[in-house]
């Protein structure tokens, strides 16, 4: 078992993260954070801080009627605009 904790510097505005950087809800609404040339400023995204290799699977917890997506990704995805990825 590895926690994976998000890097507040690359969540979307409309994401809010725990204290503990460890849980993100949809947040409705802007939320203060800090310019970052890592934050992505088009898709409602956030990377992890740790790499993952080999085998992986991911628990999470989920309410609500939306739905949720869970991708794997890499660390120079592209962060403005709608991009190709």
């Amino acid at each position: 078992f590895h926690q994976l904790t998000v890097d507040p510097n690359t969540a979307h505005i409309y994401l809010c993260l725990s204290e503990s950087n460890s849980r993100i809800t949809s947040a409705g609404k802007v939320q203060s954070y800090p310019d970052h040339p890592d934050r992505f400023n088009y898709r409602s995204q956030v990377l992890c801080k740790e790499s993952v290799r080999g085998r992986c699977y991911w628990e999470l917890k989920w309410s609500g009627n939306n739905g949720v997506r869970i991708s794997v990704s890499y660390k120079s995805i592209g962060r403005k605009g709608r991009g190709i990825e």
